[in-house]
């Protein structure tokens, strides 16, 4: 029989350390739900905190907690009760709360061993008036008689905020102290002009006094509204419902208060996180005691608290995500929906090549669309931070007219918050130096067509295309070149025309129009042919074929001259010959300059096209649609290959392109150019291996996919 091992003291020290150390928490839990009845202070049993009071006490049972309900005469009696220790739970109005604990209004010291637990339902500040032909404006309250509530009630604080948010001072009134009850025979015997009372709602008291449309309700500015709930953080925006009281036909905005549950600051906090969770889960039951209860809802669980809260129940709204959810919600409908909603917008205007391409190459529009933009994201910020108390604001149609009006006469429709109010000046200071930007812009288009049909500021003009000379095929050439598939630059037409033969629709594109009697090497030079992308010449045969191709000679000889003058040798010529026995003598003339001419002959295409297509019917749709810019088709384009494929062999080049089609970059590879001579179809005998200047050419859908080639 083996002896019993000792057991080290420091061992028990440590296990027992352990043990309190992980599982005191609900050892205190016990403890304090084991400490006997907690007593909770409300109201009058006739009123809303008595009753609601009970439902609490009903649902803190299933947490093991026992509630003992008191009557009292308010929410002054129950924040001094609840200071001094008589009673551990209490529920008060929140600017009664606030001024207890800052020490303001009836208290004259502060009271700050008190905390907040949650915020349980709205009470509405009623406005209610006599004779509303005398009273429109809250500016006629002067020199009336007003019943502000008894002294030292909620009632005649709030009343006084709200006159003093008005610049009404309590001198300027008749004021009357009057309890509900004889407010009601007040108002029934004229006694009283205006009646201010601070109750959940329906209120018995109000029900009696618009009964026979005794009195009726006053809908202040909600302007004052707003200021009311930016000064005093325990006031809250809210509105009675539509019927809610006799002869009530809309809803009535006005500001609130909030119902508290209040507790002392030394109640242990894992009896409030039980009590806090208890009332949340099972506010069914405290409807039951009384018909506020459906109004205790977690994402109002913090409405109208301006004290600290109960370490117990801000435990609770942390799991439960009330901090985050509120500031997310927030952020996403007064930002990020507005930002999405543009972006969306942005997105839809891509899809559309004509439109992006519009909005992309054209300056007018650009600021346009970021005007526009800036419009719509505005507009729903605003939407969203003003529907509620705004009315000119209150739909989103309503948002984006107030917003529009706003911009251009800033301050017809001023916004109540502060976040909408941030929104207006961000957007007055941006409007302000686009719409400048815009006049600048339409003014720079108007000055640059004038300058340009002056024939000044050529010289500015560098990589664009020249097209000299005009005939019917002039407008499907530029038309082309202004396809959204072909990388936009400017277009100069030179011709020997008076008047331009541009039609209206290229009037604001970045086409322009110089024209001399002749065209000779001056004029040539103003056009900057040595910089351009490329010259198309064609062919005017008004006065005869042989006259046309002369000319047209005689401007390749112009051509070549100015670009061996500057040392431009290599700007791409297309010249259109008429007749086919010039052709040999159009290249001649190109060739004293560099290689880079290109003759095209209308009888010998032609004659070819019309062949090819009698051997082979239907090949006209697949010229057409390699020869036409436009979506959904294909063109051929050319790339300079890159020096990394320098030494590889056609074969290496082709089926490395072939294979990239499995990554969407659907590439044909035709040809390669080399010296000046293309090899449609090159295979090993015409090219070994790919030199340094050679150039592919390839089926595509864009330019922007043969480039794409270099990153892979």
């Amino acid at each position: 029989m083996g002896s019993v091992p000792k057991i080290n003291k420091y061992f028990f020290f440590y296990t027992v350390f352990i043990i309190f150390y992980f599982f005191q928490p609900s050892l205190l839990f016990s403890y304090g739900q084991s400490a006997g009845t907690i007593t909770l202070a409300t109201g009058s049993e006739k009123g809303v905190y008595y009753p609601l009071g009970q439902g609490i006490a009903e649902v803190a049972k299933k947490s093991d907690i026992k509630i003992n309900v008191l009557s009292s005469q308010g929410s002054v009696e129950n924040l001094y009760w609840l200071s001094k220790g008589n009673v551990q739970l209490c529920i008060a109005q929140s600017d009664t709360v606030y001024n207890a604990y800052n020490g303001l209004g009836q208290f004259t010291e502060k009271i700050t061993n008190i905390r907040a637990i949650a915020s349980l339902y709205t009470e509405a500040v009623h406005m209610l008036i006599r004779n509303p032909l005398s009273i429109r404006k809250i500016e006629d309250f002067k020199g009336k008689r007003i019943s502000i509530g008894p002294e030292g009630s909620g009632t005649e604080s709030n009343t006084i905020a709200i006159l003093e948010a008005a610049g009404i001072t309590l001198n300027e009134i008749q004021i009357l102290h009057l309890s509900p009850e004889d407010s009601i025979k007040a108002v029934t015997e004229g006694k009283v002009d205006i009646v201010f009372l601070t109750s959940g709602y329906p209120s018995e008291a109000v029900k009696l006094m618009m009964q026979n449309k005794g009195a009726y309700f006053f809908e202040p500015n909600p302007e004052i509204l707003q200021r009311l709930a930016d000064i005093y953080p325990f006031f809250v925006i809210t509105a009675i419902p539509s019927g809610t009281y006799p002869n009530q036909d809309e809803d009535i905005t006005t500001v609130g208060v909030a119902a508290l549950l209040m507790g002392r600051e030394d109640l242990d906090s894992h009896l409030v996180y039980a009590l806090t969770n208890s009332i949340f889960s099972n506010k069914t039951v405290i409807a039951n005691y009384h018909k506020k209860g459906r109004d205790i809802k977690l994402k109002s669980a913090l409405k109208g608290i301006a004290i600290p809260l109960s370490d117990g129940s801000n435990q609770f709204y942390e799991e439960k995500g009330i901090y985050k959810k509120a500031l997310y919600r927030k952020v996403i409908m007064t930002y990020v929906m507005p930002v999405l909603f543009a972006f969306l917008l942005v997105i839809a205007v891509i899809k559309f090549k004509k439109i992006k391409f519009f909005f992309k190459k054209r300056e007018v529009a650009r600021v346009l669309m970021v005007l526009f933009l800036i419009w719509v994201s505005g507009s729903m910020s605003l939407y969203y931070a003003e529907h509620k108390i705004n009315d000119n604001y209150s739909t989103v149609f309503l948002a984006f007219w107030s917003t529009l009006i706003n911009w251009i006469n800033f301050g017809s429709k001023e916004p109540y918050t502060l976040v909408g109010r941030t929104t207006t000046t961000i957007m007055m200071i941006l409007g302000v130096g686009g719409i400048a930007w815009l006049t600048g812009q339409i003014a720079s288009i108007f000055v640059h067509k004038k300058l340009m049909g002056g024939k000044r500021m050529i010289e500015k003009l560098k990589e664009h295309y020249v097209i000299i000379n005009w005939n019917n095929k002039g407008n499907g050439i530029i038309e082309q070149l202004c396809s959204p598939d072909v990388e936009r630059k400017d277009i100069l037409v030179v011709t020997d025309l008076k008047e331009s033969p541009l039609p209206l629709k290229f009037e604001y594109d970045d086409v322009y129009h110089i024209s001399s009697e002749l065209i000779n090497e001056a004029l040539l030079r103003k056009a900057n042919v040595h910089l351009a992308h490329s010259v198309v010449i064609l062919a005017n045969g008004s006065n005869g074929a042989e006259t046309a191709d002369a000319k047209s000679i005689l401007v390749i000889l112009s051509i070549r001259k100015i670009c061996m003058d500057t040392g431009k040798r290599q700007v791409p010529i297309i010249a259109e010959i008429l007749e086919p026995q010039k052709t040999k003598l159009a290249e001649y003339a190109g060739i004293l300059g560099d290689s880079s001419i290109e003759i095209v002959s209308s009888q010998h295409v032609a004659q070819n096209l019309l062949s090819q297509v009698a051997a082979n019917p239907g090949l006209t749709r697949i010229y057409e649609d390699l020869l036409t810019f436009g979506k959904n088709t294909n063109e051929i384009y050319s790339h300079r290959i890159q020096s990394r494929f320098i030494g590889k062999t056609v074969d290496e080049l082709f089926k490395w392109i072939i294979d990239l089609r499995s990554r969407n970059n659907n590439i044909i590879p035709i040809a390669i150019s080399r010296d000046g001579k293309n090899y449609i179809n090159p295979s090993g005998k015409d090219i070994s291996e790919i030199k340094e200047g050679d150039i592919l050419f390839a089926i595509c859908d864009s330019k922007a996919d043969l480039k794409k080639l270099e990153s892979y």
